[in-house]
């Protein structure tokens, strides 16, 4: 009876150490819900700069996949969580946001996205410096299309469709990814 015991409280703890992944200082559950649909973490890492940490993220999608290319032509809801390891200001911020978005996309691309480019750099620049702990979740679904928040409050909604989600995914999950150790932890 004990050695039963003993498996059953082992098994628990194992099932409940599954249901969320530590990242730095970041634990990202294994399931979060984005107006209705139910999302599961694709992956989850840490984006680092010389050596230091800067944010953990997650990828939050409607079925898991590790091919890039599947993940950002997906349809239906995503989420990237952004947690901050430390305070960032918002020009480094806004800076990573368009690095990354010229990184990842055409000339061409970009200018067919201009407005709402602009629509997410004003929103970026509304949000300010964000603060080591803050949580910033980049969503798509049909009632907010693209969308940002923090700390669970709605900053920007309606910044742009879903072509403009998949630019702001290929920062991460792009032929040039702002880290690659972190592209391949999103896709595990």
């Amino acid at each position: 009876m004990k050695k039963l015991l003993i498996s059953i409280c082992c098994c628990l703890t194992a099932g409940s150490s599954m249901a969320a992944l530590q990242v730095g200082s970041t634990q990202f559950e294994d399931k979060l819900t984005k107006e209705g649909t139910e999302l599961v973490l694709n992956g989850a890492g840490l984006r680092e700069i010389f050596f230091v940490d800067v944010y953990s993220a997650g990828l939050y999608l409607t079925q898991k996949s590790n091919d890039a290319n599947t993940v950002i032509e997906m349809s239906g809801p995503k989420s990237v969580r952004l947690v901050l390891e430390r305070d960032v200001d918002a020009a480094d911020f806004v800076d990573a946001l368009k690095d990354g978005i010229n990184d990842n996309t055409t000339e061409k691309e970009r200018e067919e996205l201009k407005t709402e480019l602009q629509s997410l750099i004003a929103v970026m620049n509304l949000i300010g410096d964000v603060k080591k702990g803050d949580q910033v979740d980049f969503d798509f679904t049909d009632k907010h299309a693209t969308s940002v928040s923090v700390n669970g409050k709605l900053i920007g909604e309606k910044i742009g469709g879903l072509k403009l989600y998949q630019a702001v995914l290929k920062i991460w999950l792009g032929d040039k990814p702002i880290d690659s150790g972190l592209k391949a932890d999103l896709l595990k």
